[in-house]
């Protein structure tokens, strides 16, 4: 039979108007022992954090991804007006089918939900082992990837034409920083500066510079460097970019135009794979008396905002901000391994990137060495395979800690821990 994907619904009934702050609960979860103890035991720890949070006036968001085989994905996102803190196993126990713990936490809210437990319907091909499947919210697997935030570095802009720049002495990296500024912002992003590093360019950008400039730039391969770049500065995603035109040209009465023609182009931090480019084409127009831009304005300060040129540059960089968030938030969220004890493993996404505890993500080993193309001359990312999924045990404000469900599989540094709609 056809792979059969089935998203099942949970309508969790909240009390409104109540007034949010934390208090401490006792909540017990359970699961079926199936061929893992281990397995048995992480689900009922799952379903004891899952009835705390809803005790807490809690909204728990999952997608359950199952075939004729079974269950092949499941994340889980639980969203509070607040943080679960303080998760401490009391007790745990089995009898002759199931395994139970019993656990006190911290919950944000006065709002008790006692009583109310998720409808769950049986997908199709389900194994009948009495595992009732995880359910999400209505479109909730979309409202958990954009509440995770993605982090992002922005590297120094290349100078096409350096002649129509020298008016604007470092305007290369001045950009960077004002738009790693801009998408700091947003509440989506965790923005990095990174505009003391230049990513080469590639394809026909070196050529369009060679022309140019009658030389190459460096040799290396954009995609590899961006995910050597990447894991080096712990981000999801590099923005580079290039000043395409910044020319000035005069017409009649005193009129003058000048260009701003830019590239952004966005990598993903694991493959170095370009996600996205853009180019925005703008001009700043001057009539009359005053000037384009004051020669004494330094750049990104009000007052080269006031002027024609800088109101331009302002509008062009809201527009930049607007494309790259976007590109950014429909990738599915991602982080790498940093350190792995047995089955506990750490990774370099925490409170700040609005982890929570009991969050379930799915876990990827990644190899060594890029796959290249053919010819052997170009990185086109890196293999990963499917190892088994992660529960989120400890949240820390730039790290998390996370228990493997599998027994067996092993994490490395460099791993990657990805949510996925």
């Amino acid at each position: 039979m056809s792979k059969t994907l089935y998203y099942l619904l949970l309508l969790c009934l909240l009390w409104a108007g109540t007034p949010v702050f934390a208090r401490t609960v006792e909540a017990e979860g359970a699961a079926p022992i199936g061929a893992s103890v281990a397995q048995a035991k992480r689900l009922a720890l799952q379903d004891a954090i899952r009835q705390a949070l809803m005790q807490g006036a809690a909204q728990v968001s999952t997608t359950t991804v199952t075939t004729a085989n079974g269950v092949v994905a499941d994340n889980m996102r639980f969203s509070a007006r607040g943080r679960v803190t303080g998760v401490s196993v009391l007790r745990e126990w089995t009898d002759e089918s199931h395994y139970y713990v019993r656990i006190r936490a911290n919950v944000p809210g006065a709002t008790s939900l006692d009583g109310v437990r998720p409808t769950t319907a049986r997908a199709a091909g389900s194994n009948g082992d009495g595992v009732a499947p995880a359910v999400r919210l209505a479109n909730g697997d979309q409202d958990a990837l954009s509440h995770y935030r993605r982090k992002v570095a922005v590297s120094q802009f290349h100078v096409l034409d350096r002649t129509q720049v020298a008016d604007l002495p470092g305007i290369e990296v001045a950009l960077a920083q004002e738009l790693e500024r801009r998408l700091s912002l947003d509440d989506r992003l965790l923005a990095l500066d990174a505009s003391q590093y230049l990513l080469p360019l590639s394809g026909a950008d070196v050529l369009s510079q060679r022309r140019i400039l009658g030389a190459l730039p460096p040799a290396r391969d954009a995609q590899q460097v961006a995910a050597e770049f990447a894991e080096s500065l712990g981000v999801q995603f590099v923005v580079s970019g290039a000043i395409r035109d910044l020319g000035v040209s005069n017409r009649f009465l005193g009129q003058q135009l000048r260009n701003i023609e830019l590239d952004i182009f966005v990598y993903d931090g694991i493959s170095g794979a370009e996600v996205a480019r853009h180019r925005v084409n703008e001009t700043a127009e001057k009539s009359g008396y005053g000037e384009l831009m004051p020669r004494d304005a330094g750049l990104m300060t009000e007052k080269f905002f006031a002027s024609p040129f800088g109101r331009q540059v302002d509008k062009t960089l809201d527009k930049l901000v607007d494309l790259i968030v976007a590109d950014v938030t429909t990738q599915p969220f991602t982080a790498r391994v940093i350190r792995s004890e047995g089955r506990q493993v750490y990774f370099d996404a925490g409170g700040r990137a609005n982890l929570r505890v009991g969050d379930v993500l799915n876990a990827y080993k990644v190899t060594d060495a890029p796959v290249a193309d053919l010819a052997g001359q170009h990185a086109l990312g890196y293999a990963e395979t499917p190892a088994t999924q992660l529960i989120v045990t400890q949240v820390q404000r730039q790290f998390s800690v996370g228990e493997l469900a599998s027994e067996t599989t092993r994490l490395a540094p460099g791993d990657v821990i990805r949510f996925e709609p």
